[in-house]
């Protein structure tokens, strides 16, 4: 990258969280299939899914945020906002776009209303939601992850004086883990205490997922891979082998993970090796 609402789909949206925080079957694998599942994005960033299956990607050079029904079929989501990067989903099915380079955040509900709940950022990159509901920002220019609230907008500073962090997720137990492409990955407990994860990266990338209770999935898009790396200070790597520049990474409702990667503009697929 530049260096840069019904109760069936609350069901759904439960079902998911409980795959995100469970630990990938693919992790346990030691060999691993890379498929190349979508193709013909322009700079793939982020990718989030719905409970209800739908793949969401931000096509960071087409300056669109790009849906994948279930049964396969693409549209295009929306085409006004400029450099999307991270995508969330809340509980309600609404998907929240970053724009890197405009400095704010939108809104995208279920009936399509279009709302910016944030402006005035520095260059907004991965974003997540907390167990509250907060929405987590990585304020990549600032160096710090922000939390805030999209029903008001109150913000608050949750980290700071990291290396241009442009990936973040909370972990159940309430630390964050933040990737960072000056090199780091950092865990940021609740007391404030910072616990460092990345010295096998080469470049961390915008892609992170919590991995069960006590480890992380990240893009490490200086090395082309897809790395999982445990708070005990285990690290492996699970997949590798993209065409491009690996700098997205998500997760289907069926726990197999997603990887966007640059340059070729493909979505892949990993899935444990037959």
């Amino acid at each position: 990258m530049k260096s840069i609402f019904s109760s069936a789909f609350v069901l759904s949206a439960l079902s998911l969280a409980v795959a995100f925080y469970s630990p990938s079957a693919i992790a346990q694998q030691t060999k691993v299939s890379v498929v190349k599942q979508w193709s013909g994005f322009n700079a793939p960033t982020a990718i989030a899914s719905g409970g209800d299956g739908t793949v969401y990607v931000s096509n960071w050079g087409g300056n669109t945020v790009e849906r994948i029904a279930p049964d396969g079929s693409r549209s295009v989501l929306f085409d006004k906002i400029s450099s999307p990067a991270g995508i969330a989903i809340d509980k309600t099915g609404a998907v929240f776009v970053s724009s890197y380079s405009g400095d704010y955040i939108v809104r995208i509900t279920s009936d399509g209303a279009i709302s910016r709940i944030a402006e005035g950022l520095a260059t907004p990159t991965g974003m997540a939601f907390s167990a509250s509901g907060r929405l987590l920002v990585a304020n990549r220019a600032s160096g710090e992850i922000l939390s805030i609230d999209t029903v008001t907008g109150e913000r608050r500073t949750l980290a700071s004086s990291l290396s241009l962090p442009v990936g973040v997720v909370e972990m159940p137990d309430g630390s964050i883990v933040t990737s960072q492409y000056g090199g780091r990955v950092t865990r940021i407990l609740p007391t404030g205490e910072k616990q460092e994860l990345g010295k096998d990266f080469v470049r961390p990338g915008v892609g992170i997922l919590a991995d069960g209770n006590d480890a992380v999935l990240v893009i490490d898009n200086g090395a082309g891979s897809v790395r999982r790396v445990s708070f005990d200070g285990q690290s492996q790597v699970i997949g590798q082998g993209f065409e491009g520049s690996s700098v997205a990474l998500g997760r289907a409702v069926n726990g197999e993970l997603l990887v966007g990667a640059w340059g070729s503009g493909i979505v892949y697929r990993l899935m444990p090796a037959r």
